[in-house]
């Protein structure tokens, strides 16, 4: 016991408390001033694995994460909600015959807290003489030839709860980027706090610390964000989900997203799980703000399918799929 008997250490558990709350809103406020430091870099700088959407479910809902999912694909999104998380899953999002990604997912708990084990891809071509510049937005994915693009991001990351109900975490991707015969393999780091808003799941993340050798652009985060969601609200005979999110690009632009999901179980055990949402879009490009998806839940099984409008292509957009089990 400390010395001054037990009031002394009372006051001294009040005190260490307050100063971890200090430190964490320190943290939080840090990543919000971040990207006003950062040399201004485009949207179309690659690396591209660690923007373009990672999840079926979040991309259906503008790309937004479902706070309480509790699959481990939230490594991609905030790694401190990992604590909730479990299982496994893969995703595969087609832009026609011109490019591909993947994306691979696992969870376990281990030394007091959750981890997280993912792996992206990414293959696609950009104008010849790109360097390591990409058109902006998505539609360019569906035209091929060009210099060939292949992108790999293997990311590890630890979540825990601190106190109270706060969650911290951190993921860190190591990027192999390759165009033509050019290659570069740098790490970048993903911080972030959550929390719990009676049913709404919180979570802010600084995602991409790191140096990025593709010009003059900084060690800086290339977006701070901000999500908040829940699914479960029950409503008559179907169960209702929402997800949102607000952040500040590396150029000090706002992002957003947001969507709704319905569910409806005929039979206990098995929900059909309609989506629909919106995102922002780069000028210029070709992309639909739209989302739209499906999913089917079995016990532990989950397959879902996610669609985003494209006007310019020959197949009418882009296409993911997923498979989940926990």
């Amino acid at each position: 016991m400390p010395e001054g008997g037990p009031e002394v250490g009372a006051f001294l558990h009040v005190l260490n408390r307050t100063d971890m709350r200090l430190t964490l809103s320190s943290v939080a406020l840090a990543a919000l001033l971040l990207p006003a430091a950062v040399v201004a870099q485009t949207q179309s700088v690659l690396p591209r694995t660690t923007t373009l959407p990672a999840s079926t479910r979040a991309m259906a809902l503008g790309d937004s994460y479902v706070m309480n999912a509790g699959h481990s694909d939230v490594l991609f999104y905030h790694p401190a909600r990992l604590t909730s998380a479990s299982g496994f899953g893969a995703d595969l999002q087609r832009w026609g015959v011109a490019a591909s990604a993947a994306a691979f997912s696992g969870s376990f708990d281990a030394f007091g807290g959750t981890w997280g084990l993912g792996l992206r891809s990414l293959q696609y071509g950009v104008p010849d003489g790109g360097s390591f510049q990409s058109p902006v937005g998505q539609d360019h994915h569906f035209v091929s030839g060009g210099d060939p693009v292949s992108e790999r991001t293997a990311t590890i990351g630890y979540g825990r709860e601190v106190f109270g109900g706060i969650s911290a975490g951190l993921a860190v991707d190591l990027v192999d980027t390759r165009v033509e015969s050019s290659q570069h393999n740098i790490m970048l780091v993903d911080i972030g706090l959550s929390t719990d808003l009676g049913p709404l799941g919180l979570g802010l993340t600084a995602h991409d610390l790191g140096d990025k050798p593709f010009g003059d652009f900084g060690s800086g985060p290339s977006r701070v964000v901000l999500g908040a969601g829940a699914y479960g609200q029950q409503v008559g005979g179907l169960d209702l989900g929402l997800a949102a999110n607000a952040g500040i690009d590396a150029e000090d632009e706002l992002t957003f997203g947001a969507g709704v999901e319905i569910g409806y179980y005929p039979i206990q055990g098995r929900t059909f799980v309609a989506r629909i949402g919106v995102q922002d879009v780069p000028d210029g490009s070709d992309v639909s703000p739209l989302t739209a998806g499906f999913a089917f839940w079995a016990d532990d099984l989950t397959v879902e399918w996610a669609f985003r409008p494209v006007s310019d292509a020959d197949e009418g957009g882009t296409h993911r799929f997923g498979v989940r089990w926990r």
